[in-house]
């Protein structure tokens, strides 16, 4: 699921930003850019996202506070003793004085060094803000996704159940096709009628499908129930919607009827809207 979360820690220089978006990926990959951390810390933001985070594509960018002074100007004290220290040798031993500031320049004495190092405790609370950010965001996409999920099960069960209320009338008139074929090839010849009862029994039997229609309810259900578990669930979900998907194909090919056939269709376009949202699903 996508994501994005933003979280601070520490103050002044040493103001940590951790911004985290996600994106939808089939295994967990961890991207940090940014600022060089050690890599102690770098594994402790691997493994504290790991645990917030079950899967998909993770960019981390982390930075110091945009605007604060992250420079700090330092002194070289060795360097200018070492100057001081050859100066006056010159003056005692050749009795000539030579002022430093015709020598050297303030850069020369005055550094300004990176200030990017950072307490390991602020970068981890940065990130761990930014995570929850991170996961609300997906909960909220989450809900929807179940609203969604929801309303098109409602769609299906209810088209299964006209299904199931024509197939008697869909019996009947597949009894009554094979009667005709069966007449029309053997002409005026006498009928064993027991003997047409039973293949047409047989015939009927093929084309029976109450097993694929309790298999579906039976999906059905189960599909509802996962929607409410806490746990992930984006993996069973979608198995059990290629599994609908192969009972409702297999209703399809053995009914005959245009509004049979038609529901089917419909069925068939719920479960691929299905599938296509739910590799959004951890």
């Amino acid at each position: 699921m996508t994501g994005y979360g933003k979280g601070s820690a520490g103050s002044g220089a040493q103001k940590v930003n951790a911004l985290i978006k996600s994106v939808n990926g089939r295994f967990l990959d961890i991207k940090i850019r940014g600022l060089d951390i050690n890599p102690s810390d770098e594994k402790s933001v691997r493994d504290f996202i790991a645990e917030k985070l079950n899967r998909g594509t993770i960019h981390v960018n982390l930075e110091l506070e945009s605007g604060n002074n992250t420079q700090t100007l330092t002194f070289n004290k060795d360097r200018f003793e070492s100057i001081e220290g050859i100066l006056l040798e010159i003056q005692k031993k050749y009795g000539r004085h030579l002022d430093m500031g015709d020598l050297i320049n303030a850069a020369d004495l005055f550094t300004y060094v990176e200030n990017d190092s950072m307490e390991s405790k602020q970068l981890l609370k940065a990130v761990d803000l930014a995570c929850t950010e991170l996961v609300q965001m997906r909960e909220a996409e989450g809900k929807k996704l179940k609203h969604d999920f929801e309303e098109r099960l409602i769609i299906m069960k209810n088209l299964l159940s006209e299904i199931e209320t024509n197939l008697p009338s869909e019996f009947k008139k597949r009894e009554k096709k094979y009667k005709n074929r069966i007449a029309q090839i053997l002409d005026n010849t006498a009928l064993d009628e027991s003997r047409i009862a039973q293949e047409i029994a047989m015939l009927a039997e093929k084309a029976d499908v109450t097993e694929e229609v309790v298999r579906l309810e039976s999906h059905f259900q189960q599909f509802s129930a996962m929607l409410s578990e806490e746990e992930s669930a984006g993996r069973r979900l979608n198995f059990l919607l290629q599994e609908m998907s192969r009972e409702i194909n297999t209703i399809g090919s053995k009914c005959s009827s245009e509004k049979i056939v038609n529901h089917i269709i419909i069925m068939k376009d719920e479960a691929e809207k299905m599938r296509e949202q739910v590799q959004n699903i951890l």
